[in-house]
């Protein structure tokens, strides 16, 4: 069995979808538990959102946990543009299994991310000066990756293809394609723990063996849908704004819902119950986040995905929601949390990144979860 720690909901179904692309039986739990139907184990951190020291203490938690299954090995799943703590996380792996190093190779060429002479390119252009850095609430500051990690780090450092392993705590590997990402699959030892993206998790499946291709199936999604859309991409927020426009059901969060001077629980109800209308007489409705009246909107995200927790969880209560589909994975792990949903098992790949999973503890229910700055494939946003 291979054991995963991602770092967020949605990195984990992400992974989870390569796994079955390729044939591997997955189960993604939030708690470790012996799986022995299971290829390839997932857990689903909340870590990317958490201080240092919280996401230190649950990393030396779950890592201790599944060295008790004695899994073939532990591979780390971190943001592809290396936002949280992974530096941190990465040295309590370190510690915990009794490793040497991490390699990490967050690149993903598929989508135009690479790695080249330690600076990390987004589309071509350096990541701070890049469209993700401008799409996003927190501007990236360096491209650097070292930078990236933690600045003047002494025990980071980058190396190429055919570089020896140089004694330091955590290294960053170049990659510009996806030939790249196969050389440094071959590089898997005991003494070093594997870290990345989903494209070098990819790699290293198919180092280790694929089971065969999974053909894929169309999609067929039951008829009562509530889409959760709580991105600060500018992407997405365009793709909602276009449904709006149509004609399609659209329930906003209250601009206003922040502000000092309202009555927070009379709006929260009553974006509440538009929604729960919408679903009940149109089968799909969008919950969605569009302006903020707020100073402090940078610092809301935690905030704001626990009350759209609240609302998905008060109409899930009271309608039989077929299939729930969510973008981002702070959202997504907040809103399950809220419901108790913790174990699930992949089904569909819908595109890179956009995965749909049979919910263990909701029987009917499916879920979907996509990657805030990931694209929408039209198979799932046109319903």
């Amino acid at each position: 069995m291979i054991a995963v720690i991602a770092d967020d909901f949605t990195g984990a179904a992400e992974i989870g979808g390569i796994a079955v692309r390729l044939g591997w039986k997955v189960v993604i739990n939030t708690v470790v538990a012996p799986e022995p139907e299971a290829d390839v184990l997932i857990i689903a951190t909340n870590t990317r959102s958490k201080t240092p020291e919280e996401a230190r203490a649950i990393i030396r938690q779950i890592t201790s946990e599944l060295m008790q299954l004695q899994p073939q090995l532990i591979y780390k799943k971190i943001d592809s543009v290396l936002r949280g703590n992974v530096r941190e996380e990465l040295l309590e792996q370190i510690a915990v299994s009794g490793k040497k190093r991490a390699l990490l190779i967050p690149a993903n060429p598929s989508l135009k991310r690479v790695i080249q002479d330690g600076v990390y390119f987004f589309e071509g252009a350096p990541l701070h000066r890049s469209r993700f850095s401008t799409n996003s609430r927190e501007r990236v500051k360096s491209s650097n990756v070292v930078d990236l990690v933690g600045t003047g780090q002494s025990d980071v450092d980058v190396v190429s293809l055919g570089d020896p392993f140089m004694h330091k705590s955590l290294l960053i590997g170049n990659a510009s394609n996806e030939g790249d990402l196969g050389h440094w699959a071959e590089r898997l030892d005991d003494e070093t723990v594997l870290a990345g993206g989903s494209s070098f998790f990819h790699a290293l499946l198919k180092h280790l063996g694929s089971k065969g291709d999974i053909e894929k199936q169309p999609l067929i999604l039951g008829k009562r849908i509530l889409y959760v859309c709580g991105s600060a991409f500018q992407g997405s927020r365009s793709m909602v704004a276009n449904a709006f426009d149509s004609g399609k059901k659209v329930a906003y969060m209250p601009a206003e819902l922040f502000c000092d001077d309202v009555d927070r629980a009379k709006l929260m109800v009553h974006w509440q119950e538009t929604a729960a209308r919408f679903l009940e007489n149109n089968d799909a409705v969008i919950i969605a986040v569009d302006q903020i009246n707020s100073a402090d909107a940078v610092k809301l995200d935690r905030s704001i995905s626990e009350i759209i927790a609240e609302v998905v969880s008060n109409i899930m209560q009271r309608l039989n929601v077929h299939e729930l589909v969510i973008e981002g994975g702070e959202t997504a792990s907040v809103i399950m949390n809220k419901l108790n949903y913790n174990k699930f098992h992949p089904v569909q790949e819908l595109s890179p990144g956009v995965i749909r999973m049979k919910i263990k503890e909701k029987e009917g229910t499916h879920l979907t979860l996509k990657p805030g700055s990931y694209v929408w494939p039209s198979s799932i946003w046109q319903y």
